[in-house]
Parts: structure tokens; sequence; C-alpha cells
């Protein structure tokens, strides 16, 4: 568990730097089908079947030709994982890799290893098509296309709009485009809900929310352009490190200044750092921020907050009902 989620924190603080140098493709194509002779009568939602053969333009700017619906797939991330179970195709998976962990039933699904996925395996396994994500290795995904082996990389979605994208991607690609608009437009449905009643928050009482992905010597939080600085704007809260972007680092002094509201950790999963909550409660340097004064400290299980999949819903609702309890509660 703890080496899985340290390569989830290597993962963001990755994609973060990415992002500050200007090196995450800003001008890579939304999820989207490339019209064609072949594919003109395809649908992408509108409640009738997907027509084979389907062209979609991946997240690296590929045209995908997908020449039959596909019955055996193999998913490189777990966010893949998760966006296939929720659309009904869980059945057709016949490989996933060790950091899948949801739902229970993955784990009876043969691995292909990790992010370093084993690529004679996934070749030998022969599946129909590959779901991979824009953080895999494109040596590693080449060879697998060398091979004869339809590969789709997915976007490795930072904001509910690109997620929405990379559902319908992925339920196109599986021939289950009415799925994908049904669960996009329940989740849609929910935050609606919660941004209703946020409404209703005075900006006098917005709290002030400190995120902690990883605790301090290293201390890393959440800043623009992430899932959870996007979600405590749903909720109508105040990210303290609202003024950063990416997933930035700060020493125990600079976080203390800020004096959050409420803390949020995402780490009290991992093995050795169950007790994260209580570890916050008792940093000496701690007694006088309002957090830790009125024991207002959370710990959020990573994969509903930062994991780029269905689940983020979860996610908001439950961030919604512990910083905001008597407005969510009800």
């Amino acid at each position: 568990m703890k080496k899985w989620y340290m390569w989830l924190v290597a993962s963001i603080l990755i994609v973060g730097l990415m992002t500050a140098c200007g090196t995450d493709n800003q001008e890579e194509p939304q999820t989207e089908e490339t019209p064609s002779e072949e594919t003109e009568d395809q649908t992408t939602g509108s409640g009738e079947a997907t027509a084979f053969p389907i062209t979609i333009t991946d997240a690296t700017g590929t045209e995908v030709i997908i020449e039959e619906e596909p019955q055996s797939l193999i998913s490189l991330v777990p966010s893949n994982t998760e966006i296939v179970y929720a659309l009904d195709g869980f059945d057709r998976l016949i490989a996933v890799t060790d950091n899948d962990d949801f739902p229970e039933e993955v784990k009876e699904i043969e691995s292909i290893g990790g992010m370093e996925f084993n690529v004679e395996k996934i070749i030998a396994s022969n599946p129909d098509l590959v779901l991979a994500n824009a953080m895999n290795s494109e040596e590693g995904l080449d060879q697998i296309r060398n091979a004869g082996v339809t590969v789709l990389v997915v976007k490795n979605a930072s904001s509910f709009d690109e997620l929405y994208d990379s559902i319908q991607m992925v339920g196109n690609a599986l021939g289950n485009a009415e799925e994908a608009e049904n669960v996009i437009i329940s989740m849609q449905d929910r935050i609606t809900a919660i941004q209703t009643k946020a409404s209703e928050i005075d900006e006098a009482d917005q709290a002030t929310v400190w995120v902690e992905i990883w605790p301090a010597p290293d201390m890393y939080t959440t800043g623009k352009g992430t899932f959870m600085h996007e979600m405590l704007e749903m909720i109508n809260a105040k990210n303290a490190a609202g003024n950063q972007d990416g997933w930035p680092m700060f020493t125990e002094e600079d976080a203390v200044v800020l004096n959050p509201d409420v803390i949020i950790t995402t780490y009290g999963h991992v093995e050795g750092m169950e007790n994260a909550v209580e570890d916050v409660l008792a940093r000496t340097a701690w007694t006088e921020v309002e957090a830790v004064k009125n024991e207002r400290v959370y710990n959020v299980e990573a994969n509903i907050v930062e994991r780029p999949g269905p689940r983020l819903i979860e996610g908001v609702e439950k961030l919604a009902k512990l910083i905001y309890p008597d407005v969510f509660e009800n």
C-alpha cells in the first residue's frame, strides 16, 4: 500500500512539474471522434449502439481505429479500470496492474505489473484493446502497437471536464457510449445539487482548507489546476494554497502561517501512516492553528479525491460533509 501511494504522489508531482514548466501539452486534442466515411453513422451517447469500426483521436493525437466492439481489455492504470467498471465493461477485463484496488473483485484479475508493465505478457494475452494513460511509457506502448495490438491512450485528466471527456472516450471505444453519457449526467447532477447547497454559505462563513497529500519534512499540498482545488471551489470552500499551481511543496512554517479552519490529509490509508490525523493534531508548532484547536482534521481516501475516475463525485460529497456538516448532512 505504501509503495503504491508513493508512486501516486510521485506521479502527481511529475505532472505538477510538467505543468509548471509548460510541458503539459496544452494543445493536446480533446477526446473526440474523427469523422470518416466508415464512421459517419456512429453514435457517441445518443442512446443508440455504437457502429464499428470507429475512429477515435486519443490523448496523443493518434487516430485509433477500433474495428469491432472489443471483448477483451487490458487496463494499464487504475483510473481506466474504474471507468470501465462504471460503464458495465468490467467483465471484459482480462488484465490490470498491481496498483488496481477497486472494485474489490479486481484483485482476482491477472496483473501485468505496475507502471513498468510487462510488454511481453500483454502481447501474449492478445487483447482486443489496451487502455493506456498519458503517463505510461511511450516506448512500451509502441512495442505493443508494433505487435498489432490496438492501444488507446486516455488523457491523465486534471479537471472534471477532462474526466468527462475520458469517460466518453472509453465509452465510445467499448461500444458503451450511452452508459458513458449516463455516468457523466449522473455526476453532473450530483455536483449541481452540491453547488446549490453550497451557494447558501456566506463568504464570511467560508472555510479555509489545507490539503496535505504528504507530510513534513517534504510537505506537499494541492493548488490550482487539480481536482482537489476544483472540489473545494464546488463546495464554496477556500483552498489555503489556492494561489499556487499544481502540487507545491511547503515548509511546515509556511503552512502554519496559512492558519486553515480545516485540514484534510489524504495519506492516512498508507501503511505506516494510519495515524495521520492524530499526528497532525500532535504537532507542537500547530497548536494555535484553528483546525488543530478545534480538532477539525480529517483523512480522506486519496483514491476518491485524486484518482481521475467516476468515484471523484464521492470525493466531492465526502469533502462537503466534512467541511460543512451543518449544510450537507441534512
